[in-house]
C-alpha cells in the first residue's frame, strides 16, 4: 500500500472519542507507535465540558457516575480527579397530569425511597409491572443478547410500546415506563415505539439504574479527561481530519482522510456505529456489519444547562431534581459543585419532544426549558445568570446523545457484527461495550478491550 505519511503505526485508531483515546494511551504505554485521527476541530467526542464565567463547569456531554463503574473510577482515580455525591438532599418534585407532588424518593424504572402521592391505583400499577420487567430482564445473559435463542427472537420482535401497554393500566403506569425509556443512558433516549423489547431488557441487566450510575459528580467535569489522556499521545493526535475510507490487506490498513493517507498494522474505529459506516472500506465490510451500522440510530435529546447566582430550590427544601410528563422537560437535576456555590441545573429534551422543541427559534427553546423549570422549582427559575444548550443531534460527528439504541429485530438479526473485527479493523465505543454500554464506563471498558487485542496481535 502506498502512502502520502511514510510512517507505518501499529494502529491507527479513528476518533477521539473515551474510548479511541484509552486504546491510543494503552498501546502507547505498551510501545507500539499509534495515530489518532479526529474529524472535529477538537478532541473528546461525548465527553465535552467548559467553564462558566463564575467557575462552575458545564458538561455539555456526560456527567455523572456510579460506584459499581468500576473501570471508569480506575481512569479517575489514575488522573486523581477528585469526585462528590450527586445533590439529593431535600424533597423530589414530581409533576404529573398539572398536579404536584413531593417527595423523598426516587425512580427511573428502579423504584427507591417514599413514593410520591399519586394515588394507590397508579403507583401499585407500575409496581407490578415494574416486578414483571425486573424479573424478564434477569433472564438475559450478562453478554450481548444475539443468536437464534427463540426467547431473544421473541423479546426482539417487540417495542417496548406493546409491552408497556399489554403490562400497565393507567395512565401513570404507561408513563412510568415510557419516561424510563426516554431517561435512562442506555437507551439512546428512545420511545418506546422505537426500541426493540430486548434492548430495553438488556440494558436494564448490563446497566441498573440500581446501581445508581449517577452517584457522584467530577469537580471540574468529565470534559477535562480527554485532554489528560491526550497529553499521553503528543504529536500523535490529528484533529479536522475526517476519515473517508479504509483499505486492508494482509499486511496491514491504509486511513484515507480528507487531507492525507497514512498507514498502520490495524486500525481502531472507535465511534458510533452509524458513523463507522459513513467511511468506505476496501474490501467492503461484510453485508451485517453493514447492514447494522444502517440500524442504529442515535438518540435524539437536546442536554441544557442552566445556571444561578445560587442553588434557590434547596432554600425551599428541594433538592433540584424533577421528573414529570411536562410539555417539554421531563428530567431535571442539581449538578451544583459545592465548592463554587453557583446553582446548576442539568436537563434534557427529549424523543418527540425534541422533535418539536428543535424546529422552535432560540428564545422559544429557552423560554419553553425555563418555563418547565419555573413548575419545579419556582418563579425564580425563570432569571438564570447563564443558558447553555448542546443540540447533539445538529453534531455532524457525533448525530444525537446520549448513544444509539437497537429497534426492534437488530440485536437477533444483526447484533453478532457489533464488536466482531473485520480482518485487520476493530471496533471500540460505549454502544459495543457487554456492560455499561451507553455511559462512560462502557468506553473505557471497549478502548480496554481493543488494545488488548490489538497488542496481542502485535
Amino acid at each position: 500500500m502506498s502512502s502520502l505519511n511514510s510512517t507505518i503505526y501499529d494502529c491507527i485508531i479513528v476518533g477521539s472519542g473515551l474510548s479511541g483515546l484509552v486504546t491510543a494511551r494503552n498501546l502507547s504505554r505498551l510501545g507500539h507507535s499509534v495515530l489518532v485521527i479526529e474529524a472535529q476541530n477538537r478532541i473528546g467526542g461525548r465527553m465535552y465540558g467548559e467553564y462558566l464565567p463564575s467557575g462552575q463547569w458545564i458538561d455539555r456531554g456526560g456527567q455523572w457516575v456510579g460506584p459499581t463503574q468500576d473501570r471508569f473510577l480506575a481512569l479517575l482515580d489514575e488522573y486523581k480527579i477528585r469526585r462528590f455525591p450527586t445533590p439529593l438532599e431535600g424533597k423530589k418534585v414530581l409533576l404529573f397530569d398539572g398536579k404536584r407532588y413531593e417527595f423523598d424518593g426516587f425512580f427511573q424504572g428502579v423504584p427507591e425511597g417514599e413514593a410520591p402521592k399519586v394515588s394507590e391505583k397508579e403507583w401499585s400499577d407500575a409496581m407490578k409491572a415494574w416486578e414483571s420487567f425486573e424479573a424478564l430482564s434477569q433472564t438475559l445473559p450478562a453478554n450481548h443478547p444475539i443468536g437464534n435463542d427463540d426467547h431473544y427472537k421473541k423479546l426482539d420482535s417487540q417495542t417496548f410500546a406493546q409491552w408497556i401497554e399489554e403490562n400497565t393500566h393507567t395512565a401513570f403506569g404507561k408513563w412510568y415506563f415510557s419516561y424510563m425509556s426516554r431517561a435512562v443512558g442506555f437507551l439512546g433516549p428512545a420511545e418506546p415505539n422505537q426500541v426493540s423489547l430486548l434492548h430495553v431488557l438488556w440494558g436494564h441487566k448490563s446497566a441498573s439504574q440500581g446501581e445508581h450510575p449517577e452517584a457522584e459528580l467530577l469537580h471540574g467535569g468529565a470534559g477535562q479527561i480527554p485532554q489528560k489522556i491526550a497529553e499521553e499521545l503528543v504529536n500523535n493526535i490529528l484533529i479536522n481530519e475526517p476519515v473517508i475510507q479504509i483499505n486492508q490487506n494482509s499486511q496491514g490498513v491504509e486511513v484515507q482522510t480528507t487531507k492525507g493517507k497514512y498507514s498502520a498494522k490495524f486500525t481502531v474505529v472507535a465511534m458510533p456505529p452509524h458513523l463507522a459506516g459513513r467511511i468506505t472500506y476496501e474490501p467492503p465490510i461484510p453485508s451485517l456489519r453493514q447492514q447494522l451500522t444502517q440500524r442504529m440510530p442515535m438518540g435524539s435529546c437536546a442536554k441544557l444547562l442552566i445556571s444561578y447566582d445560587r442553588p434557590f430550590w434547596r432554600e425551599k427544601g428541594l433538592a433540584g431534581i424533577g421528573f414529570g410528563n411536562c410539555k417539554w422537560i421531563e428530567l431535571c437535576a442539581d449538578s451544583s459543585d459545592p465548592e463554587k456555590g453557583v446553582g446548576l441545573i442539568a436537563t434534557f429534551v427529549v424523543g418527540d419532544r425534541y422533535k418539536d422543541w428543535c424546529l422552535m427559534s432560540e428564545v422559544e427553546r429557552r423560554s419553553s426549558v425555563l418555563s418547565d423549570l419555573a413548575n419545579y422549582f419556582g418563579e425564580e427559575a425563570l432569571s438564570p445568570v447563564t443558558y447553555n444548550e448542546v443540540d447533539w443531534p445538529r453534531e455532524q460527528w457525533v448525530g444525537g446523545g446520549y448513544a444509539a439504541f437497537m429497534p426492534p429485530g437488530v440485536w437477533t438479526t444483526f447484533g453478532e457484527a457489533l464488536i466482531a473485527p473485520v480482518g485487520r479493523i476493530y471496533w471500540a465505543g460505549t454502544e459495543m461495550a457487554n456492560r455499561w454500554a451507553g455511559f462512560f464506563d462502557g468506553a473505557v471498558r471497549t478502548g480496554e478491550s481493543a488494545a488488548n487485542s490489538i497488542a496481542t496481535l502485535l
